[in-house]
């Protein structure tokens, strides 16, 4: 038996009101969650070993909106209780990430200032700035920015947002906020279904905010494939950064769209496409170590050809006519 304790995130944005986010997209989100609650009951002196499953029914239409439960076992939680283990307990773990009744705004930094809303606020409060010095007061921790403000937490959050791990776990949970379709991520109150009013919102204009700091890893480009031809099903098409989502035939992935001959004629709708139409291309492939991850970038060169979809079906009255008729 356990006593579980519930996270409630949510994505919005037009693509989800219409119900047609992939679940390709949303799976390497909620699995960043799981490392994330991992990463940070490690990061805080956590040993315990934690569930993290999906609240039956807690999905809503309009937007990806679900109940995470958090769990340990009741022995864990016993102990912490009575101070037999130095565990942390699992509301503290959300309150570090995020899920707090606590004061946003920390306008005067004084003893009484509460402590402010977790690692993702404090992600976005810092906006990518460099940190000058950190002073440690008590339980609370104050961060100078180069630019001289000043923002008031407290350790356990300190940690989660210095732990590499932590950071490109928060990265993978905000990704799907970059695609196409999709506005925003929230935290919301677990307690309320029905209440969605978020505790912290990320915009897609903050998403960058929340990449895992590169410096913490090496990066390496690896040598491009050699040019190569195939032919690609076309899943969705994105104009704004001429990135198109394809389908090889195992799986689906995105592209940059490099043919510029072959842009023009769509900008001047000489070209149209339907579902089920695919293009022959050249392309080629490029490797990328970052943040201790390989990932794999595809470039589209030229469309050697716009394959579409047959409208009605083909029948072949030339065979039937060749065939000789039965001598007589």
């Amino acid at each position: 038996m356990s006593n579980p304790v519930k996270a409630r995130i949510a994505y919005v944005g037009s693509s989800l009101e219409n119900g047609e986010m992939e679940i390709r997209e949303l799976v390497p989100a909620l699995l960043a969650f799981s490392d994330l609650v991992e990463h940070a009951n490690r990061v805080l002196g956590g040993k315990q070993r934690i569930k993290v499953m999906l609240n039956q029914d807690s999905l809503k239409r309009g937007s990806f909106d679900i109940t995470f439960l958090l769990e340990a076992s009741i022995i864990e939680q016993a102990k912490i209780f009575f101070g037999f283990s130095p565990q942390i307990s699992l509301e503290t773990i959300l309150l570090s990430l995020g899920w707090s009744e606590f004061g946003k705004v920390a306008d005067v930094v004084t003893v009484s200032t509460p402590v402010v809303g977790g690692v993702f606020w404090l992600i976005k409060k810092i906006r990518g700035k460099k940190i000058d010095r950190i002073n440690h007061k008590n339980d609370r921790v104050e961060i100078t920015l180069n630019d001289g403000e000043r923002i008031l937490t407290d350790e356990n959050t300190l940690k989660i947002f210095l732990d590499i791990k932590c950071r490109v776990s928060i990265e993978k949970i905000i990704e799907p906020v970059k695609r196409e379709g999709i506005e925003a991520f929230e935290l919301r109150n677990p307690e309320s279904k029905n209440d969605d009013k978020p505790i912290e919102r990320i915009r897609k204009d903050e998403a960058s905010l929340f990449d895992a700091p590169a410096e913490e890893f090496p990066n390496e480009e690896l040598k491009p494939s050699l040019e190569q031809e195939g032919i690609f099903k076309i899943v969705s098409v994105n104009f704004d950064d001429g990135k198109w989502k394809f389908n090889d035939g195992d799986s689906s992935f995105w592209a940059s769209m490099e043919d510029k001959g072959f842009n023009v004629r769509i900008k001047n709708r000489e070209i149209n496409f339907a579902c089920g139409d695919m293009l022959a291309v050249k392309y080629f492939t490029q490797q990328r170590i970052r943040n201790g991850n390989l990932t794999k970038e595809t470039t589209v060169i030229k469309v050697i050809k716009v394959m579409k979809q047959p409208e009605q079906i083909t029948l072949n009255f030339a065979a039937e006519e060749n065939k000789k008729a039965p001598s007589e």
